[in-house]
């Protein structure tokens, strides 16, 4: 998300507050930690006039790692409720694992579903209405696509154009290691990337697929993953 923290809209914040069941009293008292803020910005030594926003969370502030989670959360339930209907139930790593259709870590989401025109369409519609309710914006360059090895080219064409997005991730080397590998457990110059092919496994098995992040490629470092 771009500028996760600033955009934050505080009536979007009230009403994940109520909606999670959260006591009126609770929410009052956040609120009021929320937006009480004031600032003063320094130029050439002077401080401004007093200004307060109308929107957004203090960076910094140990509470506010929480309340964007909480934020976060309207996204999830987006995607659970109304996803399954347009969109893939996700992957997953074996017959007996559950279905993962979207993972979250602090203002970075990756979002899997099938590679189609129609699922890029509604993911897109799936996260223009949690922009207008949340205040939130999806930092498309900085968002890449990872499609898996059955999705042809004109199905990659086509879920490029739906989302909007055109740039591909993994499709380039970190410090002359390639970012995705297959199921061998040893690259080109023979150093050990085990802990990076179980990823790339479980999202190219099963049909056409692709893997959505926002809103930065993943790069590969030794033996994890980084974003």
């Amino acid at each position: 998300m771009a500028k996760g923290y600033d955009r934050v809209e505080w009536a979007y914040l009230r009403n994940i507050l109520h909606t999670l069941g959260f006591d009126q009293s609770f929410v009052q008292l956040i609120m009021q930690c929320v937006e009480t803020v004031s600032f003063r910005a320094r130029v050439n030594g002077n401080f401004s006039e007093t200004f307060w926003p109308s929107r957004g969370i203090r960076q910094g502030d140990p509470l506010s790692p929480y309340l964007f989670l909480l934020c976060a959360e309207g996204l999830s339930c987006l995607l659970k409720s109304s996803g399954p209907q347009f969109l893939a139930r996700g992957v997953r790593v074996g017959i007996h694992s559950p279905w993962i259709s979207h993972l979250l870590f602090a203002d970075d989401c990756l979002i899997f579903t099938q590679a189609s025109e129609r699922g890029g369409q509604r993911l897109m519609e799936i996260l223009d209405q949690y922009q207008m309710g949340s205040g939130q914006l999806v930092n498309m360059s900085k968002s890449a696509i990872f499609f898996s090895n059955n999705c042809t080219e004109i199905d990659k064409e086509a879920v490029k154009q739906s989302a909007g997005i055109q740039k591909e991730a993994l499709s380039e080397k970190y410090l002359g290691l390639p970012t995705a590998v297959g199921r061998s457990t040893k690259t080109a110059d023979g150093r050990n990337c085990g802990n990076v092919k179980s990823l790339q496994r479980c999202v190219c098995s099963g049909g056409a697929s692709c893997m959505i992040i926002f809103p930065a490629e993943l790069t590969y470092n030794g033996d994890i993953l980084i974003r």
